[in-house]
């Protein structure tokens, strides 16, 4: 019999027994039916339950530390007394299980920490860390953790390069609701475009009640094997506080104690130098207070000043620039956005109004495709989402956006190169909805430029140092958004004789390593007085014009 057979078989006795079952079966005198249509729906399976600790780890997560080239930090959850809690830890072997790692070859750690917690569920829930030390840059590991008989999986990490190398992070705004059905999507189709990242950042509003056993049980298993792989960077949005910071935070997240030094910012305000790329997360939920956002600010403005690194990317909750209109953090904007601009910030990475908004201050804007300020983005992982309103937030506040989305869950990948930073937004599903490349030289100068489309590479983007130039004049254009070193061939056309048409041919220039072009030439003897000309800018992927130039006597 053939399995398409068998198949048909199949479905055909299902047939005849869904017609039988509309009227009871009579067997041995007693109608019985089908179990389809007469029990009760299953019972829901209590949370404590399914969330309840063992001896068996649970929600590992990496914790980056203040040299992650030479250390690293993991957390997790077990019942395991502060005596037996313990890692181990080998270079990064080629087997395992029938292999026996020779001698001295595995590290045992004892816990530096544990601390219970108790739960909205009835049990306390215990975390562990341990540091890893003595680590060599840029290696493979494999790390276990466990009481000594109850030990996790065998779990790989890379420790960092000790300078700038290539690398990958992803980004999440508020993943919150909706947590064990629509989020964990998003989380593990990030992970398969990126399974070589090495840091993941949250912007807050991880989950929606900040000492909830259940939600924060349903925000490892979103992630499921990727948190102990990959370090976290994580800080507090409002739902992280409930009459204070969340009990599971400190627990879960150790991250470096190099804040402003009040107690309220301990693993909530801190930075991470990693691989070139200096991160700051900051915490906005006490931005009404004036002497802890003072402290924050003065914090702020000497870990951007004083900045080994040639990236830096700011993280928090509550954003500069809202994407709804019923929102406004003035006290964030006013405090934190100058300084933003005067240190240089790369990325301001943001959360909270559970919409996409990217965009930038608008005196920034040097043409269509290109700006060289900050680039602010607010996303949204999670199933809960807000309609826009008009962003007027950015607006009304001296920005501009770019790119907004609503009823939409993103997330983001961020590839960093030694001389640029691409950005890239996608919806759960995998598709492309945003992105731009910041290029950046050693003099700190900077473009971000829009990714190329077959609309944004064409049409009037060039611009003119003049209007009106008299005959024999000379005339400057300035364009941007091509490659570094991409060679541009430079006409004169006159917008009457030679529409269509490339016009009188000016010469060459190439781009320079920001792909910005300045070019400037003397009038041909073709340009005649009282006529109109474009300068016509083609190269391997732009064609684009200036605005009219007329040639005066």
């Amino acid at each position: 019999m053939t399995s398409h057979s068998r198949s048909w078989l199949t479905v055909s006795r299902r047939a005849k027994i869904a017609g039988i079952g509309a009227t009871a079966l009579l067997v041995g005198g007693f109608a019985l039916a089908p179990a389809a249509f007469g029990d009760a729906a299953p019972a829901k399976f209590p949370a404590a339950e399914i969330h309840k600790p063992s001896p068996m780890p649970d929600r590992l997560i990496l914790i980056p530390t203040t040299t992650p080239d030479t250390t690293q930090k993991v957390t997790w959850r077990a019942e395991a007394t502060a005596e037996w809690a313990q890692a181990q830890i080998l270079e990064a072997p080629r087997a395992l299980g029938g292999v026996t790692p020779p001698a001295g070859a595995v590290r045992t750690v004892r816990a530096s920490a544990t601390s219970p917690v108790n739960t909205t569920l009835g049990y306390a829930s215990t975390y562990h860390t341990v540091e890893f030390t003595d680590l060599k840059p840029g290696t493979r590991y494999t790390y276990r953790v466990g009481d000594g008989t109850n030990w996790s999986e065998w779990v790989d990490f890379t420790t960092a390069e000790s300078s700038l190398e290539p690398f990958s992070f992803i980004y999440y705004g508020d993943a919150q609701n909706y947590i064990d059905s629509a989020v964990p999507r998003v989380f593990r189709q990030a992970f398969a475009d990126r399974p070589e990242a090495k840091v993941i950042v949250n912007a807050g509003d991880l989950i929606d009640h900040a000492n909830s056993e259940e939600q924060w049980g349903q925000w490892y298993k979103a992630s499921g094997f990727i948190d102990g792989q990959v370090n976290n960077i994580s800080v507090p949005g409002n739902h992280e506080y409930s009459g204070g910071l969340s009990t599971f935070w400190r627990p879960q997240f150790p991250y470096p104690d190099n804040g402003p030094g009040n107690p309220e910012f301990k693993q909530t305000v801190y930075h991470v130098d990693y691989q070139g790329v200096r991160f700051v997360g900051l915490d906005t939920n006490h931005q009404s207070n004036s002497t802890l956002m003072a402290a924050q600010t003065a914090w702020l403005e000497g870990v951007l000043k004083d900045n080994p690194n040639k990236w830096t990317v700011v993280t928090f909750h509550h954003p500069v620039y809202s994407t709804t209109g019923s929102r406004n953090n003035p006290n964030v904007r006013a405090q934190w956005g100058p300084l933003f601009e005067k240190y240089g910030v790369d990325l301001v990475l943001q959360g909270h109004d559970h919409s996409y908004g990217r965009g930038n201050v608008a005196a920034n804007r040097q043409s269509t495709t290109v700006h060289n300020g900050v680039a602010y983005v607010v996303s949204n992982s999670g199933g809960k989402m807000y309609q826009l309103n008009n962003g007027q937030n950015w607006t009304g506040n001296g920005a501009e956006v770019t790119s907004t989305a609503q009823n939409v869950q993103l997330y983001q990948l961020i590839d960093v190169k030694s001389d640029q930073i691409r950005f890239e937004a996608r919806y759960a599903n995998g598709e492309h909805h945003d992105g731009f490349l910041i290029r950046k030289n050693d003099s700190g100068e900077r473009t971000v430029n829009e990714l190329r489309t077959p609309e944004n590479t064409v049409g009037e983007q060039a611009k003119t140092n003049k209007k009106s130039v008299p005959l024999g004049g000379r005339v400057r254009v300035d364009a941007f958004g091509y490659d570094p070193g991409e060679r541009v061939t430079v006409y004169l056309r006159n917008t009457k004789a030679e529409e269509g048409r490339n016009g009188v041919f000016v010469g060459y220039k190439n781009a320079d390593e920001l792909g910005r072009l300045t070019y400037s030439f003397e009038l041909p003897p073709t340009a005649k007085a009282n006529s109109t000309h474009n300068v016509y800018l083609t190269s391997e992927n732009q064609k684009i014009t200036s605005p009219v130039v007329t040639v005066t006597k």
